[in-house]
Formats: C-alpha cells, structure tokens, sequence
C-alpha cells in the first residue's frame, strides 16, 4: 500500500481474496453462536496452517511471516464481512503487546505456539494488580468483558505499570462467560485471586507497551468494521436489485437509492481510514495513535449507520430472527464499544493534538 493512493498491492489483494474464499467455505458464524466455544476449532487450526494468519504479524525470527499492520488491515476486513467468531482480535493483541514489550525470551517462549494456531491468547487491561512474592509476581483483582477470556490458553495482563502473562489454566483465575449484544464474539470476566504470572518486559515499562498495543487493536477492529460495513451495503444493494414493488426493483425508488448511496460514502470513507491506520502503524508514522483514533471513531459510526439502514432496507425480511442483518447490528453497537465509545475516541485525539 503506498503511503500516497492507499491501494492495495497486488499480494494484499490476493492474500483478501484467498482469505474470503476460505471463510466462504467455513460455514456461516451464526452455526457457532450457541456453542461452548462460539467458534469452530478445526478452522481455528487450518487458518493458521494453511494461511497463517496467526503468524501474520510475528517477527520471523520467532516463527512468523514478518509482515506488518497493512496486511493485517485486509485480513481482519474480511473477518469483518464474513462477522467470523474466531479468537482473532484478541489473539493477535496479545501478540502486539509480547513483540512490543521487546522480551525476546518472552517473544521466544509464547510466540512460535501462537503462530502455529496451538495457543490462543489474550489482553486483559485495567482492573489488576501486582504483587511481587519471592523472585516472582502474583496478581489479583478481576476485568469484565475480555475478548474470548473463556478460552484463551494464555493471558497478557496490563496491571498496573508493567505487563505480565498468566497462564489460562493457572490456580486462582476463574473465567465466567458474560451475555453479549454480539452473538459472534465471546467475552468474559476474569477474576484473579493471587494468580502466578510472569513479568514480560521491563518493569514499569507497561504504559509505552500498552500504548501502541490499544493503537493495534484499534487500527484491526476499524478495518473489521469496515468490512462489515461493507458487507451490508452489498447486501442492501442486493436485496434492493431483486426484491420488486408495484413492478419495480426497489432500489429504482429514490428512498432506497440514496440509502445506498450514504452506504457506498460511508463504507468507502471507513476502508480509507483503516488503511491509513494501518499504514500509519507499518511506517511508524508520528500521526499512528490519532490516525488509530480516527479510523476507530469513523469505522465504528459507518459500520452502525450501515447496518441501520441494511434493515431498513430489507424491511420486514431485515428483522428476522433467520436474516443475518440482526447479527451485523448487534456487532456493529457492540464493536464500536469494545476499546472505548466515540467520545474516549475524540478526548485522546484532543490530547494527542494538545487541544
């Protein structure tokens, strides 16, 4: 992606592609929402060994494919569009936060099972705090609504200046699934009652860390957004094209075409967004923690806008409980809260900006 057009290359452009055909495949996401899991495992293993989508972003010296934020903008577009309920986004969080913590031993032991598709990890912020007991630490405390909390194997824990790394199945921690809006994504609340953990990095070095990992997670869930955004759209565009009223299509009726319309201004506006995040981060650009803000609030209010008028669209079909839309909807509200709302957004833009 040049810094000047935002395109895609021809490589990004195949990787998107390859990725939409083999989520095509896969089933849709709402065969997942009522299992323990919420995802299906067996594609959790092939995506990593046939794509390697988990080791996207993982140093090669630590068994990854060495690339950067732009290729992972297109891989979490597709996720978006297909709304796919496996543990990506907070898996490829925790990967942020182990390379950015600068531990190679860490990035040595927890990394190359990542990648393999073997470990799914995690990023819990906020909430916890750090004792340290003899030559190690324990941590103690509790975090709601951490992003597929009930199953990872593994846990980066941001508690209070320094990062730690806890072990999924470690005495003291207990994970309680929580309801959600979305049905395909899990979150769960974490308690932890003097849980052994791991230091990784420096400590009191966490702030810096936790910084450019939110910048991450924020630059992936707008380009998720913007998928789904996207998806909408071609599903109005589709209905609109087929479904005829007083013998006509209903997209030929002024109401619904500038519906459309908004839609495409909308959805064009949020890929463009993302992509410059994304490229901000990959350059390590000075403006990447405002572009990540900017991509988070715009993506988050395209990709509701979209999905609104994707059921109005549809009509009465759109509020059914069989039609997808309702899922894009409940994803949509549920996303744009999922690292902090518009207005947490717009405060940490001013404050990048000295305003």
């Amino acid at each position: 992606m040049s810094q000047d057009g935002l395109a895609l290359s021809d490589e990004q452009r195949e990787l998107g592609a390859t990725l939409r055909r083999f989520l095509a495949d896969t089933g849709a996401a709402r065969s997942f929402a009522d299992t323990d899991d919420g995802f299906d495992r067996a594609v959790w293993t092939r995506v990593a060994r046939e794509l390697g989508i988990q080791a996207l972003t993982i140093p090669e010296k630590f068994d990854g494919l060495g690339q950067t934020s732009l290729e992972l903008a297109v891989v979490h577009e597709e996720l978006g569009r297909a709304l796919h309920p496996a543990p990506l986004l907070a898996t490829q969080a925790a990967t942020d936060a182990v390379v950015l913590s600068g531990d190679d031993a860490a990035c040595a032991d927890l990394l190359p099972a990542i990648g393999s598709g073997d470990t799914i990890a995690t990023v819990a912020i906020d909430g916890v705090t750090a004792e340290r007991v003899g030559a190690g630490w324990v941590l103690s405390g509790s975090r709601s609504f951490v992003v597929s909390g009930h199953i990872a194997d593994i846990v980066l824990v941001f508690a209070g200046d320094s990062l730690f790394a806890v072990d999924g199945a470690a005495a003291g921690l207990r994970r309680t699934p929580q309801e959600s809006l979305d049905l395909t994504r899990r979150v769960a609340r974490l308690d932890f009652d003097r849980v052994a953990a791991r230091l990784v990095g420096v400590e009191g070095a966490a702030p810096a860390v936790l910084a450019g990992t939110v910048d991450r997670m924020l630059a992936a869930l707008a380009a998720e957004q913007a998928g789904g955004a996207a998806a909408c759209l071609e599903s109005a565009v589709a209905h609109a094209g087929t479904r005829t009223q007083f013998g006509r299509p209903i997209g030929s009726f002024q109401a619904i075409a500038h519906k459309c319309v908004d839609m495409l201004q909308g959805v064009e506006f949020a890929r463009a967004s993302a992509r410059y995040a994304a490229a901000a981060l990959a350059g390590d650009w000075p403006d990447a923690p405002v572009a990540a803000r900017v991509a988070a609030s715009y993506c988050g209010q395209a990709f509701r806008a979209a999905a609104t008028e994707t059921i109005q669209v549809h009509g009465g079909t759109g509020f059914t409980w069989e039609h997808d839309a309702h899922l894009y909807y409940r994803r949509a509200w549920s996303a744009q809260q999922l690292f902090g709302g518009p207005q947490d957004h717009w405060s940490a833009i001013a404050d990048h900006i000295g305003l």
